[in-house]
């Protein structure tokens, strides 16, 4: 019998988990949680789980959540051999790093960056937009000359960092995005190599695209997330 994910579709950590259950040729029994109709603070789903939130994997009653730990939990299950997850513990301890430090730095760096600016129509501050761009510019350095993060092959901090550098590169892109070069092309490469990658994001980054445009606009209209307020999709009853 299939996991349950619970998820939401425009959460870059989700996307990580459903791409790496498609590579794997997982199914998984998706279940939608809505973070804007606050789902997740439901008390069936705070018992699931305490920190309430997504993505979060139930697998027979073997409840996991943080994606990265969800990720590596279905490679050693499924496909323990895959380059993906490398079995050298060297090799491997070099793909939790960069994992860590995609989904504890850049992704946290990210999301400072652009929260004020879909719900409080504001400007990141002047550290926070330091922050990210030196984040990115660690990611920059971290890649190198290589093909990919650990070198010639994907792995799971490819699809990490691609999951991530999708907001920025697609639905919502960075304004400084042409000082880094490298990013852009090397996102390109991980989405030619894991066509699986854009089969699964592309539903989350138009969610998030959409999003963002609701709330520059400062307007009463419609909006692709299900209100909290009116707990219908689509008719927005407040200004952003």
């Amino acid at each position: 019998m299939p996991a349950d994910l619970y998820y939401s579709s425009g959460s870059p950590p989700c996307t990580f988990v459903r791409v790496v259950a498609k590579v794997l040729d997982v199914e998984l029994n998706l279940k939608k949680i809505n973070l804007m109709a606050k789902e997740h603070l439901q008390p069936e789903f705070v018992k699931l789980n305490p920190q309430h939130t997504v993505p979060t994997l139930d697998d027979d009653g073997f409840v996991l959540w943080e994606s990265r730990a969800i990720g590596t939990y279905l490679v050693n299950k499924y496909a323990p051999d895959i380059t993906l997850y490398p079995k050298d513990p060297k090799d491997r301890a070099v793909v939790d790093r960069l994992l860590y430090f995609e989904s504890g730095s850049l992704y946290t760096a990210q999301m400072n960056y652009f929260r004020p600016k879909w719900f409080r129509g504001q400007e990141p501050s002047e550290e926070v937009k330091t922050a990210f761009y030196k984040v990115l510019e660690t990611a920059v350095a971290l890649l190198g000359d290589k093909k990919f993060l650990a070198g010639d092959n994907v792995t799971l901090a490819d699809i990490g960092l691609a999951t991530t550098l999708g907001v920025s590169i697609e639905a919502v892109p960075y304004p400084d995005l042409e000082k880094f070069p490298q990013l852009v092309e090397y996102y390109n490469r991980v989405k030619t190599e894991v066509p699986e990658y854009q089969e699964v994001a592309a539903e989350g980054l138009e969610l998030v695209k959409r999003m963002a445009e609701h709330h520059k606009s400062g307007e009463k209209g419609q909006c692709p997330q299900t209100c909290p307020k009116s707990g219908e999709k689509g008719q927005c009853p407040q200004t952003c």
